[in-house]
């Protein structure tokens, strides 16, 4: 059986020593191939060099349980997340925060993402915005958008009030707050920051929300109008609130005079404490001196 056609394609010592033949339409590898891969075997072998746009998407991911001093951003990220999970944050005000740092806030751009509105709705409500087509994102709704423009202005004048010092109005500094806080000289001031950031941003969310639920009329710059005002008013209120609920915190007291003095007292910018003689005894009285401070014209 050496000649069989079956094996024309094998060395003739391969049956004569007993080993077994090849399947039909095969051939034997020759002496030269089978150096090849003992070689190939005994070289390491080497991954193939990825394409540009996955060493990118390599570069953008961390190892979470990897030490901080090998990722130099991971320690960055980690306060951040550390501070949106801070105690002294207002419930809603933390869950809107978590939600932009998710990406995913509720505004146009994505509700069309996730199939629960149409390319139209998608767009800013506003008609104040340059481009009538402008997809509301979260940097747009936050940022970009005149409406919230207007307020954010005024959040960094109030804090150059406070500190001096004139804040970034950058998604970085507004919405993802990663940037470095060396405008903030203490611990008390740093956390007066972020309360006044995060209540401003949760009253222009909450005038975007009230914008897209009512319906366009011809009368919408108008509506882009009072929507600033809205948000301008909203975030008033929501930061005298706070300066007062810490107050009443003083009296009760859980917190001593000197530690709201370091929230709210810094250069007298949003409030201050004077003594009231009231005859047998002095009284103390908080003063808000952010009313004189308003973001838009009110009326």
């Amino acid at each position: 059986m050496r000649g069989g056609g079956s094996n024309a394609g094998c060395r003739p010592d391969a049956v004569q020593h007993g080993q077994p033949e090849p399947m039909p339409g095969t051939e034997c590898p020759t002496q030269r191939q089978l150096q090849q891969q003992a070689q190939q075997q005994q070289q390491p072998s080497q991954q193939p060099q990825p394409h540009h746009s996955d060493r990118a998407a390599i570069g953008d991911t961390v190892d979470v349980l990897a030490p901080p001093a090998s990722h130099p951003q991971l320690s960055e990220w980690r306060r951040v997340w550390e501070l949106a999970s801070a105690a002294y944050f207002n419930r809603q005000h933390r869950v809107l925060w978590w939600r932009i740092l998710h990406g995913c806030v509720m505004c146009g751009a994505f509700s069309a993402y996730i199939g629960r509105a149409t390319m139209e709705q998608a767009c800013c409500p506003y008609a104040c915005c340059s481009s009538p087509n402008q997809p509301q994102t979260i940097s747009h709704m936050f940022l970009e958008c005149p409406m919230a423009a207007t307020v954010i202005g005024w959040l960094c004048r109030l804090w150059q009030a406070v500190t001096g010092h004139l804040p970034d109005a950058s998604v970085a500094t507004i919405l993802v707050a990663s940037t470095s806080e060396g405008h903030c000289a203490s611990d008390a001031l740093l956390q007066t920051w972020h309360r006044l950031r995060l209540a401003v941003l949760h009253s222009i969310w909450t005038a975007a929300r009230i914008a897209a639920s009512s319906t366009h009329t011809s009368t919408q710059a108008s509506q882009s109008s009072s929507q600033s005002h809205l948000a301008s008013k909203l975030a008033l209120k929501t930061i005298v609130s706070m300066i007062r609920h810490d107050w009443v915190k003083c009296l009760n007291p859980s917190m001593t005079l000197q530690a709201f003095r370091d929230l709210w007292c810094h250069h007298d910018a949003l409030a201050s404490i004077h003594t009231a003689h009231t005859g047998t005894e002095d009284k103390l009285e908080l003063v808000v001196n952010l009313s004189d401070m308003v973001p838009v014209q009110l009326f």
